[in-house]
């Protein structure tokens, strides 16, 4: 039953066991979360739990697939669309927004994800994180090398360390979000002004 999706027949029940199963994954860890108690936060039996999901395994790799699609969702968004006749900076403060508002929607998704990365438990489900980062940071390496060939960023820096020093400034207010500190309404803006103008005079 593992590879059934949240929404099925009676989709609103697997849909509600998966969200209190990624509650309880990203408040208590892989090995303190039992499927009893997530089927008692779900409310409904250990059973209907295993009809919908099959096992725990299966359902901890289902809390964390479900994240990582709607994350590559929205990043890949940004390619899908024709806009050519918008700026780079106005895209990213466009993704960068999404990807904000996407976090205070659901903020379970994110502190699994972080939980499940950086600080893996003995017998966890294996997920191959780092395949899902470097799709990721294709993604946005596209991005960035279309503005180039439109004349928007300089050619002459290589696209790769872009890439990774705009992801890097956006995981690091991640990390702070997470610790407690808000995203600012005007966090976006500011984190694409320093991308693209950096902090020298000259």
């Amino acid at each position: 039953m593992s590879s059934l999706s949240p929404i099925d027949a009676d989709g609103s029940l697997a849909e509600r066991i998966l969200a209190n199963a990624a509650r309880l994954f990203a408040e208590r860890g892989w090995a303190a979360t039992s499927l009893r108690e997530i089927a008692e936060a779900a409310g409904c039996t250990k059973p209907a739990l295993y009809y919908h999901w099959g096992n725990k395994e299966a359902l901890f790799t289902a809390c964390i697939r479900g994240e990582t699609e709607a994350l590559t969702a929205l990043v890949a968004e940004q390619l899908d669309v024709d806009a050519s006749d918008v700026s780079i900076g106005a895209r990213l403060i466009g993704g960068l927004r999404e990807f904000f508002a996407h976090l205070e929607r659901t903020p379970t998704g994110m502190r699994l994800l972080m939980r499940a990365e950086l600080r893996p438990e003995p017998n966890q489900p294996a997920f191959d994180f780092a395949s899902l980062r470097d799709q990721h940071h294709d993604y946005i390496r596209t991005l960035l090398a279309r503005a180039v060939e439109r004349g928007e960023l300089r050619s002459d820096v290589d696209l790769d360390d872009m890439a990774h020093a705009l992801s890097g400034m956006v995981d690091q207010r991640v990390q702070l979000w997470l610790h407690g500190e808000p995203l600012d309404a005007d966090l976006p803006e500011r984190i694409v002004h320093l991308f693209l103008h950096g902090v020298g005079t000259s």
